[in-house]
């Protein structure tokens, strides 16, 4: 069985290379790939849960599962979270054991 442990990461960032564009960036990213987040499209969010599960999702693919050209690889990896990116098929069945757990 895998388990997680958390930690707080204190530090002290460099705040002369801090710039908004990085999250502006992100929230491009998210409302371009994440159509939940158009009003008025057909995938918009009725239901806060759904909507949650809908982000958690795509950004564990999003940092897990895709290769970013730019890194080569993901960022989970690029990062030193992970040695290998993950597969679909993996979130598939973690999400599966989620719910599972969770009695659904």
């Amino acid at each position: 069985m895998l388990t997680a442990e958390r930690a707080a990461v204190v530090g002290s960032p460099d705040l002369e290379s801090l710039t908004t564009s990085h999250v502006e960036r992100a929230f491009l990213t998210v409302r371009q790939e994440l159509k939940r987040f158009q009003r008025k499209g057909l995938g918009y969010s009725k239901s806060l849960e759904m909507h949650k599960l809908a982000v958690a999702i795509h950004f564990g693919v999003y940092n897990f599962v895709r290769k970013h050209h730019t890194l080569g690889t993901t960022p989970a990896v690029a990062a030193g979270l992970e040695e290998k990116p993950w597969s679909l098929e993996q979130v598939a069945e973690m999400t599966q054991s989620y719910w599972l757990r969770k009695g659904c």
